[in-house]
């Protein structure tokens, strides 16, 4: 081999060297960075998972045990309903602290199937969360209706997607004649059929906006043609709502009144629109919310579900006017 050659190979042999040196040292540097910097890090972290589960303060003992000369362990008493998820809060503890580099090892006790969850750091045990049954309590769901909205009828990835949820949410499609209605129908059945049609007028306008004489002529043609279908109601908030029913009730077509629905989009960022959704918590007085679909909108709504049912929110169909 050439002089020239070997001299190129070992300054080649160099680069990757530090080039795999760096690495680790970033590496090293990064995961130092993500280590738990304080037990009271900890319990604020703890808390704040505790309460994104609905759990009252009022469930929850703590004391203090010394746990040798110089050192004292936390241990958190938690009393949950019978049909609470132990698991599902040991999932959310561990997925919270493994990045902080502290392990969450668990112990189940028979036949209470009682848990308790150790906090594991340099060795050391230093935070306890015992998991206890009490029959007295009662777990506290909070039903809520979300649906998905699309302009335009959407693809088989975000049906799919909205599939994988696993939750009863329906989509809107906006129609404003019944033979275009009939072909939505057909064009989902069997991939999606959990539907609703908002009717609106020519100028893409609510259809509840028009007088009651066109209102209910456009009803009629929909009840004749598509008798069992379901439709949204969403006039905005200044128009009579008298009215609206009054119309609704002459005909024998089922609606969903969503007057008073959360309306989420896109435009709202990312931050804004969890916030909003948060409205549908227990604590709140909102149970309907409606989104705008797309990729983006529905990637957040993955993201928020586990939240919104951590924090005791069961999605059920929405509440129908009539049948």
């Amino acid at each position: 081999m050439e002089e020239r050659t070997k001299k190129r190979l070992i300054v080649l042999l160099l680069f990757i060297s530090c080039l795999v040196s760096g690495y680790f040292l970033w590496e090293v540097s990064d995961e130092s960075a993500r280590q738990l910097k304080s037990a009271a890090q900890a319990d604020s972290l703890i808390e704040q998972q505790l309460q994104s589960f609905s759990i009252d303060r009022q469930q929850i003992e703590l004391t203090t045990v010394e746990a040798g000369s110089s050192f004292q362990r936390k241990i958190y008493e938690v009393a949950l309903p019978k049909a609470f998820s132990k698991t599902q809060l040991h999932a959310t503890l561990n997925r919270s602290f493994r990045p902080l580099g502290v392990s969450t090892p668990a112990q189940v006790t028979f036949p209470e199937r009682d848990v308790n969850i150790h906090l594991y750091h340099k060795g050391v045990i230093f935070r306890t969360i015992r998991l206890e049954t009490d029959a007295d309590l009662q777990l506290r769901k909070n039903r809520a209706s979300i649906m998905v909205l699309f302009n335009e009828p959407p693809d088989e990835e975000l049906l799919n997607m909205l599939t994988s949820f696993g939750e009863p949410i329906p989509i809107v499609l906006t129609t404003k004649h019944p033979m275009q209605a009939n072909e939505l129908l057909k064009t989902y059945a069997g991939q999606y059929n959990r539907l609703l049609f908002w009717i609106q007028n020519e100028d893409h306008k609510d259809l509840f906006r028009l007088g009651s004489a066109t209102v209910k002529r456009r009803l009629n043609q929909f009840e004749n043609l598509l008798p069992n279908a379901h439709f949204l109601l969403i006039s905005p908030k200044s128009e009579s709502s008298a009215s609206s029913q009054k119309v609704i009730a002459q005909t024998s077509l089922t609606f969903i009144d969503a007057r008073q629905a959360l309306q989420l989009h896109q435009g709202l960022g990312k931050a804004s629109f969890m916030n909003e959704l948060d409205k549908l918590s227990p604590s709140q007085s909102q149970t309907i919310a409606i989104i705008k679909g797309n990729e983006t909108t529905l990637s957040w709504l993955e993201q928020k579900l586990p939240e919104l049912k951590r924090a005791g929110i069961e999605l059920v169909p929405p509440p129908k006017i009539n049948s």
